[in-house]
């Protein structure tokens, strides 16, 4: 039997690594704006950059152009490639995937030839502990060291300073508090052993030394509903919004409330520790929890019963695992460890639901979830008394709700009451719910095809599970379905999925980018399939945090996959140019 532990969903989405610096003050809301500024404050529907960003990639494009001089890649000014280097999802396998990858870009002098970097679920955190740092691609530091991990969260230091207790308890008053919030401040603390708290925003007046970074999500209740054209949502330092229906947010401003485009109420804007709870989330995706539900379990009728049983287990088992961080007295790591048994027990406890009707099955859920309910709040009330006690206690009573009402990501939506007929109804409502949006495609291809931004080149390191070639599949059928250019795909290349090359070009043709694909595990570091499958059990999504050692081995991987094939990735890079540069001749030739 596994244990509780073992079994944490929030693994999904850990990165073992840590963000430096010391922790960030509150931010308060800025005064309210001026009638002349509210009405630039949403956008659309347009397909076109912000101007932000617009200027971003006019200086970056200097930048990428001096880099192509020192690879000898010929280009102008007027013909600079738009290049974008992809983060799959993957949990801490992506996180720490990513970083080696871009380790030995850096060595390579290739960071420089990025515009882009995009991220869904687990590469969103190593993209937010590199952008903690304004220079970090001039500076080529990846540390992955930690700086607060010998801090517990519910030391009297974290119930002083803006720690994780301060934050959560600050944070559970808002009006559209979540389990988000609650993931963010876990997975912050808890693995990245630091309290992110700046805004995404403040990137916004940083010079073009880094790539634009772009982080998505997904509308939850656009997603349900298959409204294909609201359900990705993007994140940048300018704006943030729905890239296929064009309406923006100055972000800045997300999270305010607003209604026919008007603001009507100033809130603070959402920090990183809000932001990467939110693009990290896979568990608020019920189905996503099935998945990984004991296999008898799956077999019940009962339906919504069901993944209510589950969604509870799981988020206790993540507190669980939150309450033993900085324990060191054997007493209470007995009796934290009996908790665990008590819940999985429970959890697992052997009743023949499958013989029963749908009635009874959900009403046997039902007494479970009243149970486990029951035997952590049993457990916090035996605690000593104490300022662990305290801590665990408010911890309880902030999170335990959120359990019954299952909301994630949940903020205001700022195309409420907009009048255009173009905005679906799943967007009617007053908030929105945005999730991890690996639960669609675990790439971030929507918001780089088109002519928004205009890309020649994609380069995508696949570290997702699941099947090879997927995100491709998913990704070429989305952009059919939104009308946006896509290369054509091999099908005799999808043969290749259970034992992959170590790199795959799928050409552009006319406005559709090239597709550079490099999957983690390959015929060059794996003898064959079983190998394949083996290296995805060893670094499998869902287990604790990987050692240092592994973490070091799965870096150097992710390195090698990048510096064995420098010299195909420096010739696409040229091909890009150069195609550039004809489709610019052939705009000029038409004038």
């Amino acid at each position: 039997m596994v244990s509780c532990r073992g079994r944490a969903v929030v693994l999904a989405c850990f990165v073992c690594v840590s963000l430096r610096g010391l922790l960030a003050q509150p931010v308060n809301a800025t005064a309210e704006p001026s009638p002349e500024t509210s009405a630039k404050l949403v956008r659309g529907p347009s397909d076109a950059l912000s101007p932000g960003e617009a200027e971003f990639i006019r200086q970056r494009k200097e930048v990428v152009l001096a880099s192509l001089g020192r690879l000898n890649i010929s280009s102008t000014a007027d013909s600079v490639p738009h290049i974008a280097l992809l983060g799959s999802g993957g949990g801490q396998r992506a996180a720490v995937a990513l970083l080696g990858s871009l380790q030995q870009m850096g060595q390579d002098d290739l960071l420089d030839t990025l515009l882009y970097m995009g991220g869904v679920s687990g590469s969103t955190w190593t993209m937010a502990l590199l952008y903690s740092d304004p220079q970090w691609s001039v500076n080529k530091v990846f540390s992955s060291q930690g700086v607060h991990g010998d801090i517990p969260w519910w030391s009297p230091v974290n119930l002083i300073v803006p720690g994780p207790y301060w934050w959560l308890k600050a944070k559970s008053k808002d009006e559209d508090f979540s389990l988000s919030e609650v993931w963010g401040v876990l997975t912050s603390y808890l693995f990245m052993k630091h309290m992110d708290q700046r805004l995404l925003s403040a990137e916004a007046s940083r010079d073009s030394t880094n790539p634009y970074p772009v982080y998505s999500a997904i509308e939850k209740e656009c997603f349900n509903t298959n409204t294909t054209d609201a359900v990705w949502f993007e994140f940048t330092p300018h704006e943030a919004g729905f890239p296929e229906l064009g309406h923006f947010v100055s972000t800045a401003y997300l999270g305010s409330g607003f209604e026919g485009g008007e603001l009507k109420e100033r809130k603070p804007e959402m920090d990183m520790v809000q932001l990467l709870g939110i693009v990290g989330s896979a568990l608020a995706n019920e189905d996503s929890i099935a998945e990984i539900a004991p296999p008898w379990m799956n077999k019940l009728t009962a339906g919504t019963a069901l993944k209510d049983h589950l969604r509870i287990y799981f988020t206790l088992t993540i507190l669980v695992d939150m309450l033993d961080s900085g324990i060191t007295n054997v007493t209470d790591l007995a009796k934290l460890e009996e908790l665990q048994k008590r819940v999985s027990d429970k959890h697992l406890e052997v009743v023949p639901l499958h013989n029963l009707t749908k009635e009874k099955q959900v009403e046997e859920l039902q007494r479970r979830n009243l149970a486990l309910v029951e035997i952590v709040q049993t457990w916090v009330k035996e605690l000593d008394n104490g300022v662990y006690k305290v801590a665990v206690t408010e911890l309880m009573e902030v999170v335990l709700p959120l359990l019954i009402k299952w909301q994630w990501g949940t903020t205001e939506n700022f195309v409420y009451g907009v009048k255009d007929s173009e905005v679906p109804d799943c967007l009617q409502s007053r908030v929105l719910n945005l999730i991890d949006a690996g639960i669609s495609i675990n790439l971030p291809y929507e918001s780089f095809l088109g002519k928004k931004r205009d890309v020649d080149l994609l380069i995508a390191p696949e570290f997702s599970a699941g099947e090879m070639f997927e995100t491709l599949t998913l990704a070429r059928d989305y952009a059919a379905a939104v009308g946006k250019p896509f290369p054509v795909i091999d099908e005799q290349v999808l043969l290749d999925k259970d034992w992959p090359k170590d790199f795959y070009v799928f050409p552009g043709e006319n406005d559709q980018p090239t597709i550079i694909f490099m999957p983690l595990f390959n015929r060059i570091n794996c003898k064959d399939e079983a190998e394949v499958k083996a290296r995805m059990v060893e670094y499998s999504t869902f287990q604790r945090p990987f050692s240092a050692e592994k973490i070091a081995a799965l870096q150097e991987i992710a390195r090698d996959n990048m510096r064995n094939n420098k010299d195909a990735v420096v010739r696409e890079i040229q091909n890009a140019s150069t195609r550039r540069q004809g489709r610019r001749n052939v705009t000029d030739s038409a004038l």
